[in-house]
C-alpha cells in the first residue's frame, strides 16, 4: 500500500429508480442544443431505453441516437462517429449501456475537440488530448465495467489486433446515473459476467501495490457487497434492490479501479480479447481464481481479508489457509453463476498463447500485480485455464 498517493473522482454519482427519466435537468444545466445518445443495438430496443427516450422527447430535448456500437469497440468505428460528431452541434452526449458504449462515448467526446485519429491517443500512440472533451452523461445498464467513473476508454487497435486504453482525466464523464430500471432485461450470463468484472476489479484494485488507504476502503466494501448481490441479481433479476446495490457495488469497485490500479488478470484478458475478441467479463471471472492462485502469495494478509469479506469463515484458518480459501470461493462462485471454468469454452487455443503473453507483458498496469508476473507465469496460467 502506497502512503504517497493522489485520489480523484470528479464525477457527480446521482442515483435511484426512475432517475434515467428527468434528463432535462442534466442538459438545462450543461445548456446543451443537440444531443447525441450513444447505445448498442440491443440495449437500444429494450423497453427501459424507449421509456427514457419517450420521456427525453417529452420534455423537449432535441436529440439523435446512435445505435450501432459493437462489443470491443474498432478505432475505425471510433474515427467515423467522431468524424460525425466533429460534423454536427452536438454539445452533450449521453452513453447508455456497459462498458463498450461508454468506452465508444468518451473516445469520441474527446476526438470533438483533439485533432487525429483514435489509434494517436491509444497507449503508445504520440497524441495527448490537451483539449477538454465535450460533456458526457453515463447511464450504465450493466454491473461490472465501471466506465462511468473511469478516464480510460478501451478500444482495439485492428492494425495490432490488441485491445488498448486511452487514459486521461478529460475522458471522465461529467455525470454518472445509476437507475436499476435501466438494468433490467438483462441475460442472466450478462448480469453474471459484468457483475465478476467488478469482482475482478475491486480484488485487483485492492492487493495492487499502487492501493492507498482510499482505494482498499472502497474495493472492501464493494467485494463485500458484490459477494452478497450478485447471486441474488442472477437469480431474481427483477429483483431491484439486488441491482441497485450491484449497480453501487460496480461504481465503488471502478473507483478503486481507477486510483488504485489492476493487474494480471486484466492483462491477460485485456490481450486475450484483442487476440481472441472473448467477453470481457466472462474472461476476468473465468482468469481471476487462476491468477490468485499464484497471487495470494504477494499479500496473504489481504488475500485472507478478502476471504472474511466473500464470506468465507477463516476463524480456525491460518493466514496461508484463509489466503488461498479466497481464490477457491472465486471458483465456486463462478460455478454458482454458471460461468465457465475454462477459456477453451471461449474459442481460446494453446496457438494463440504466444500473442497473448506477448499481450499481456506490454500491459501498462502489469507492475502493478501483486507478485512479479513473467512469460513463465503467463504460460502456465493459460494452460490451466484450458
Amino acid at each position: 500500500m502506497r502512503t504517497e498517493f493522489e485520489f480523484y473522482c470528479p464525477i457527480r454519482i446521482v442515483t435511484g429508480v426512475g432517475e434515467s427519466q428527468k434528463l432535462d435537468k442534466w442538459v438545462k444545466s450543461f445548456h446543451a442544443n443537440l444531443v447525441l445518445v450513444i447505445a448498442d443495438a440491443i440495449v437500444a430496443k429494450t423497453d427501459a431505453f424507449l421509456d427514457m427516450i419517450n420521456s427525453m422527447k417529452e420534455q423537449g430535448i432535441a436529440f439523435e441516437v446512435f445505435s450501432d456500437t459493437i462489443p470491443e469497440p474498432p478505432m475505425e468505428l471510433i474515427d467515423d462517429l467522431a468524424a460525425r460528431v466533429r460534423e454536427q452541434a452536438y454539445d452533450l452526449v449521453i452513453a447508455v449501456g456497459g462498458g463498450s458504449p461508454m468506452d465508444t462515448a468518451k473516445a469520441v467526446c474527446m476526438l470533438k475537440h483533439n485533432e487525429g485519429r483514435m489509434k494517436d491517443y491509444l497507449f503508445g500512440g504520440s497524441k495527448t488530448p490537451i483539449h477538454p472533451s465535450i460533456p458526457l452523461i453515463c447511464i450504465p445498464t450493466t454491473a461490472g465495467s465501471g466506465s462511468e467513473v473511469s478516464c480510460a476508454s478501451v478500444i482495439e487497435d485492428t492494425e495490432e489486433h490488441i485491445k488498448l486504453s486511452c487514459t486521461h482525466p478529460n475522458l471522465y464523464a461529467k455525470v454518472a446515473i445509476l437507475d436499476p430500471l435501466m438494468q433490467k432485461g438483462m441475460p442472466a450470463m450478462v448480469i453474471a459476467g459484468t457483475g465478476m468484472d467488478a469482482m475482478t476489479h475491486a480484488i485487483e484494485s485492492y492487493t495492487s501495490k499502487n492501493s492507498s488507504v482510499y482505494t482498499e476502503m472502497y474495493a472492501r466494501k464493494a467485494i463485500e457487497m458484490i459477494a452478497k448481490h450478485l447471486p441474488v441479481a442472477v437469480k431474481e433479476p427483477e429483483n431491484l434492490d439486488s441491482r441497485m446495490m450491484m449497480a453501487q457495488a460496480s461504481t465503488l469497485a471502478a473507483i478503486s479501479m481507477a486510483n488504485g490500479g489492476l493487474g494480471a488478470v486484466h492483462g491477460i484478458s485485456q490481450s486475450m480479447g484483442g487476440v481472441a475478441h472473448t467477453p470481457h467479463g466472462i474472461t476476468n471471472a473465468i482468469l481471476l481464481p487462476k491468477v490468485m492462485k499464484y497471487n495470494y502469495k504477494g499479500d496473504m494478509d489481504k488475500f485472507a481479508d478478502i476471504a472474511g469479506l466473500l464470506g468465507v469463515d477463516t476463524h480456525a484458518m491460518t493466514t496461508e489457509e484463509a489466503a488461498r480459501a479466497a481464490g477457491e470461493y472465486i471458483t465456486r462462485l463462478n460455478t454458482e453463476l454458471n460461468i465457465p471454468d475454462n477459456i477453451t469454452s471461449l474459442k481460446v487455443t494453446r496457438d494463440m498463447f504466444p500473442d497473448i503473453v506477448k499481450g499481456t507483458m506490454g500491459y501498462r498496469l502489469l507492475w502493478m500485480n501483486p507478485i512479479e508476473f513473467t512469460e513463465e507465469l503467463g504460460y502456465r496460467i493459460l494452460g490451466e485455464s484450458l
